[in-house]
C-alpha cells in the first residue's frame, strides 16, 4: 500500500482542534426540545468527539454533554452540543470525513485521514453518506478540502489552551449550530 503524504501543517491544525475540545462540558438546554416544557438535571454523559493518534498510539477526545429530563413529557434531552443527531463522531470529524469523501473513495479517504493522525474507518465514513448531513464550507489546502469549522476550531482551541474564555456557544457557532438567540427567536 503506497503511503499518503499529508503535510504536517494540515496535520497539526486538525489534531489542534480536535484536541482542543478535550474535557469541554456542554450544559446549554432552556427547555424541552421536544414539547418546550421544564427540564431537570439528569447527569453528565461523556461522549466522544474524536479518536486521533498521538505518539503512535489512539486517544479518545471526550467531552461532557448534560442531560435533562424534562417534567412534561418525560423525554431524556441532550444539551446543545456539536454533534450530528444519532451520531457518535464531534460534528468537525464527520465534516472532515464528507469534505473528503466527496472527491476521494471512501478506503482511500479513511488512509488520508489516518496519516491525519485521525481515526474514522472507512465504513463508517460510508455510513455518514446515508445520513442527513448537511454540506459545510470548506478550504482547499495543498489540494485537500479541509472544513472551515476545523480552522475556526483549530483557533478556539489554541486560545483555550492559553487559559483564555472560550464558550459552549463559541464552539457550536464554529461547528455550525445555530446559537441560542438565533434557535429561540421565533418563540
Amino acid at each position: 500500500m503506497k503511503s499518503i503524504k499529508i503535510p504536517s501543517l494540515i496535520s497539526s491544525v486538525v489534531l489542534n482542534a480536535l484536541s482542543g475540545l478535550e474535557g469541554m462540558e456542554f450544559t446549554y438546554l432552556d427547555r424541552c426540545p421536544y414539547c418546550k416544557g421544564e427540564l431537570r438535571y439528569h447527569d453528565n454523559r461523556k461522549k466522544r468527539f474524536a479518536t486521533i493518534i498521538v505518539d503512535g498510539k489512539k486517544k479518545i477526545i471526550n467531552v461532557l454533554v448534560t442531560r435533562y429530563y424534562c417534567k412534561n413529557c418525560g423525554k431524556l434531552c441532550y444539551a446543545m452540543a456539536p454533534f450530528y443527531p444519532n451520531t457518535k463522531f464531534g460534528s468537525p470529524v464527520i465534516d472532515l470525513c464528507m469534505t473528503l469523501a466527496r472527491v476521494h473513495p471512501f478506503n482511500h479517504s479513511a488512509r488520508i485521514l489516518q496519516e491525519m493522525g485521525v481515526v474514522v474507518d472507512r465504513g463508517t465514513i460510508r455510513n455518514f453518506f446515508s445520513r442527513d448531513i448537511p454540506e459545510v464550507s470548506y478550504a482547499k489546502i495543498y489540494g485537500l478540502p479541509i472544513p472551515l469549522s476545523i480552522f475556526y476550531l483549530s483557533d478556539l482551541s489554541s486560545k483555550r489552551q492559553q487559559s483564555r474564555l472560550v464558550t459552549q456557544e463559541d464552539i457550536l457557532k464554529v461547528c455550525g449550530f445555530p446559537s441560542k438567540k438565533e434557535l429561540f427567536k421565533n418563540e
